[in-house]
């Protein structure tokens, strides 16, 4: 979904503010891809309520406001319960996909939209994220080596199998995955351009590498990165994870805030995710 400046045309050749996607996961669950807003758009208060032309058309144009509604003097059942005009074009963006996404009724308060971004005080006071994840998240760089020498070497004890995923391997992959995120992502996997490490034992997947890291043991996991390192001969590895899950040192540790509308899902298992797909999925 899109959102341009009026430009008083029909046309929609308007400025593009802001860019937003949602993948859904299930009737109650969706994820908000992270994307940025242009320096005009995140201004808080200068953008206002989209207009759309014809339902749920994603193209919309929409006025500009130099100052925001004062609605400190409106009864206070209208401040909390109601929208205000003018807000950050993010926040008009989320209202509108997940209407899109999950419907437009939610008398059991069940549905919830998961968001990931570096800074967190817009999306928490404007587009209504105003529920904490219970880990703390951040984007880590690694010096290749120091990771390596810190990784729990595997003494026999690791007996599965590392290779590249193949076509024959994806139905245990999506196996695998729905065991550690607790959603159907059958669809979301492509394996024919891209590369994918699988740790393969009796004859199932007990873990993989794809952006992220998950598996079933702290063993297996280490294992995975370490040949990811081996063989493409990293100098440096960089990914976002919990804190305090890997011993080794980073280079450098950006804090990343995880934010949720309504509840923290409880159906993704993080003994088994070592590093997260942030800004993509919500694992």
């Amino acid at each position: 979904l899109k959102i341009f400046t009026n430009k008083l045309s029909e046309s929609f050749a308007g400025d593009l503010l802001a860019k937003q996607t949602l993948v859904k996961y299930s009737p109650t669950q969706a994820y908000c891809v992270y994307s940025d807003c242009s320096d005009s758009g995140s201004i808080p208060g200068d953008i206002g309520r989209p207009t759309f032309y014809k339902p749920f058309s994603s193209r919309a144009e929409l006025p500009r406001f130099t100052e925001r509604e004062n609605r400190r003097l409106l009864p206070i059942y209208v401040q909390f319960h109601t929208v205000a005009e003018a807000r950050p074009a993010e926040a008009h963006l989320i209202d509108r996909l997940s209407e899109n996404a999950l419907g437009r009724f939610n008398l059991e308060l069940k549905k919830n939209v998961t968001h990931d971004s570096f800074e967190s005080d817009s999306w928490r006071d404007e587009a209504g994220f105003i529920v904490t994840d219970r880990n703390r998240f951040a984007y880590v760089t690694f010096s290749a080596s120091s990771l390596l020498s810190s990784l729990t070497p595997s003494n026999g004890k690791c007996h599965e199998q590392i290779s590249k995923c193949t076509a024959a391997d994806l139905d245990a992959l999506c196996d695998f995955d729905h065991s550690v995120c607790g959603f159907s992502r059958d669809e979301a996997y492509v394996v024919a351009n891209s590369t994918v490490y699988v740790a393969k034992g009796d004859g199932s997947i007990n873990g993989m590498l794809v952006f992220a890291l998950y598996a079933e043991t702290m063993e297996i996991a280490h294992a995975l990165l370490k040949h990811c390192i081996v063989v493409n001969s990293l100098k440096q590895v960089s990914f976002f994870t919990r804190e305090d899950v890997w011993e080794c040192k980073p280079i450098s540790s950006r804090p990343a805030h995880r934010r949720h509308t309504r509840a923290v899902p409880s159906s993704i298992k993080w003994t088994k995710v070592y590093a997260v797909n942030m800004g993509f999925h919500i694992v």
